[in-house]
């Protein structure tokens, strides 16, 4: 038999990720892989092939060879390094605080559960889409996927998924979700998130509790997800009796708006409000940087604040929110998203097949008096 006639191509690929589905198994740590001429037998193939899945497994970091003794199983928790995909415009000085608190919450808390596991940020290049983003990064360099021991990422990370997860290598995502409950808004496995739908009910709940009627809102989400985030909106503001005009402050973004554009367009979004004949009772803003150009733009353009307007907004735990007014906040807590996200990345770790169920982390409301 020769190997150009009967094998598939690729086929030491195959035989790699079969070797690796027994790791954990009837393979352990310390374990001697059988040699390379009983595996041939096993899968009936050339020893050259067994060689070049060894290779694979070897580059991947699942074995180790050793002279005059064979292939022996790594210990993936033990050693090695964890990814943190990162877009660089999150990190600029005007973005919000959270990717750095959260970046550097994950490394903690990996290291309070082994000292010898490092963290890396991977922040590829500032593109114009998530494709562009995502083909930016390293993560499949031979050099990185060799460390590379599991990946947390605040994106989708696309066409990266697959060869990761054939590399067994768990992803675990990062992100908000709008609705627990709604199978519209589902998020799949392996993702730690807040629940944005309980941000949105408490502060909505909040604000009837104020007296608040009617409600504005200033929202930032991106191109296809503004018409259902707003939807949701609506419908937790109707479920408290608040009502939202059209012409409230409706706000959107692209993905490829400049960060440093949010700013101004808040300033004009206020300054519309403070000078419109009809204002509402409360202003949700669903963004810790938008609340900032609100905040700013009251003093810059000299737009008074109107005095009888409930102010509610999102903010991170442990970034200082210190401005000339008291604002209620509803507070995610990047270090408790980073703690689940390492307690998932560890069940991974021993089986990298598996999915588990989405992880939500809860908000805090902290009551603060805007007038």
């Amino acid at each position: 038999m020769t190997t150009t006639e009967t094998e598939p191509v690729h086929s030491h690929q195959k035989i790699a990720s079969e070797i690796q589905s027994w790791i954990g198994g009837d393979l352990r740590v310390g374990d001697l892989l059988p040699s390379e001429r009983v595996l041939a037998a096993r899968f009936s193939v050339q020893r050259a092939t067994i060689r070049r899945a060894f290779d694979v497994m070897a580059r991947q970091g699942h074995i180790r060879r050793q002279p005059n003794r064979g292939a022996v199983v790594v210990d993936r928790h033990a050693t090695g390094e964890f990814a943190i995909v990162i877009d660089p415009s999150l990190l600029r000085p005007n973005a919000s605080p959270f990717y750095p608190l959260a970046a550097t919450a994950i490394g903690e808390a990996l290291g309070a559960r082994n000292s010898r596991w490092g963290a890396k940020v991977h922040i590829g290049r500032a593109c114009q889409s998530i494709d562009e983003h995502v083909a930016s990064l390293d993560l499949l360099e031979p050099d990185v996927l060799k460390r590379l021991r599991g990946v947390f990422t605040f994106h989708p990370l696309d066409r990266l998924e697959a060869p990761l997860k054939a590399a067994r290598i768990p992803v675990v995502n990062m992100w908000s979700v709008v609705c627990s409950e709604s199978p519209e808004y589902a998020v799949e496995g392996n993702t730690v998130v807040f629940d944005y739908l309980s941000f949105y009910d408490q502060a909505f709940a909040h604000l009837k509790a104020s007296g608040c009627r009617t409600v504005g809102v200033l929202a930032f989400f991106y191109g296809p997800h503004f018409d259902r985030e707003m939807a949701a909106l609506t419908k937790c503001a109707d479920a408290h009796g608040l009502r939202i005009r059209p012409d409230w402050l409706r706000t959107r973004v692209e993905w490829d708006e400049k960060r440093e554009a949010r700013e101004p367009m808040v300033y004009e979004a206020f300054y519309r409000l403070g000078k419109s004949t009809s204002c509402p009772d409360g202003l949700l803003v669903t963004d810790d940087v938008a609340c900032r150009g609100v905040l700013r733009a009251s003093l810059r353009l000299g737009v008074e604040f109107p005095e009888h307007l409930r102010l509610v907004t999102h903010a991170n735990h442990g970034a200082p929110f210190a401005y000339h007014k008291e604002v209620t906040r509803v507070e995610f807590d990047p270090a408790a998203q980073a703690r689940a996200a390492v307690e998932l990345m560890l069940r991974l770790l021993r089986d990298p097949d598996a999915t588990e169920p989405v992880v939500y982390v809860p908000v805090t409301l902290i009551k603060g008096e805007t007038t």
